[in-house]
């Protein structure tokens, strides 16, 4: 039955000239409209994704702590974003020297190598070869600010407690998610899985820069489980809202171009 409801009505009477008996007239009820409620757990899902951060820009200044298999290294870094149109990171060391900028657009990657004056220019096939994880510019705004790499079905997504923990179960194509949320609904663990390959990513949030309705994480633990394993340590701090001036990237005439 379609949402909209045909109303029939009708009505039977009949007048004898003749002098018979006037017949009352018949109406058949209308149909009731069926309403269908969502349940719980869809209520719980949408409330959990109206409760998602949500900026149009985005400062913030840290330090890193990157190792993998052989690396280990620990950098300062300066991090400016702007909702679906770019990410801009300066990484600096000695907090004097600059070695690399990097910027994000949705398309491309650029990064400026000051130490073999060079500028490297890609897409996000290169991120997935390094990081074996499907990664766009809406994804990695999205790990940045503190919200799940997928958005959370209400008609699909499992939501579950494990010890005290809210947890949303969202499966995409061969990848799933399992998101923890805080008593607030604000997310605190992501756990991405890859079903057909042997690759996870897990990402931990705490100490929430709260700023209106959105707790922005200002410490982030970032492990990329894979052929090579990966982890990544932020700290934030320094966080503005408000734009007040273009992140400045500009490729310097003498860099020679490379794409990987």
């Amino acid at each position: 039955m379609s949402s909209r409801l045909s109303i029939f009505l009708f009505t039977l009477f009949a007048v004898s000239i003749l002098g018979c008996k006037s017949k009352k007239a018949v109406v058949v009820p209308t149909p009731a409209k069926v309403v269908v409620k969502p349940s719980s757990t869809e209520i719980l899902i949408r409330n959990i994704n109206n409760n998602e951060n949500h900026f149009e820009y985005y400062s913030a200044n840290g330090e890193a702590d990157y190792k993998d298999t052989g690396t280990r290294q620990s950098f300062d870094l300066s991090i400016i974003m702007e909702r679906d149109k770019y990410i801009w990171i300066s990484i600096t060391t000695l907090s004097i020297f600059e070695p690399f900028r990097i910027k994000m657009t949705p398309d491309s990657i650029m990064v400026i190598d000051r130490i073999h004056r060079q500028c490297m220019i890609t897409d996000y096939s290169f991120l997935k070869k390094f990081a074996k994880i499907d990664l766009s510019l809406h994804a990695l705004q999205q790990i940045i600010i503190g919200n799940p790499f997928f958005k959370n079905n209400e008609k699909q997504s499992i939501a579950d407690t494990v010890l005290n923990n809210l947890i949303v179960y969202t499966l995409v194509e061969s990848q799933r998610q399992a998101a923890f949320y805080s008593n607030n609904l604000k997310l605190t663990k992501n756990i991405l899985s890859d079903r057909n390959i042997n690759r996870q990513m897990i990402v931990e949030y705490s100490n929430p820069h709260i700023f209106g309705q959105n707790a922005f994480p200002s410490s982030m633990n970032i492990n990329i489980r894979a052929e090579k394993n990966i982890e990544c340590k932020l700290k934030l701090s320094n966080f503005v809202f408000e734009k007040k001036k273009e992140a400045a990237f500009s490729i310097p005439g003498s860099y020679e171009i490379i794409k990987p």
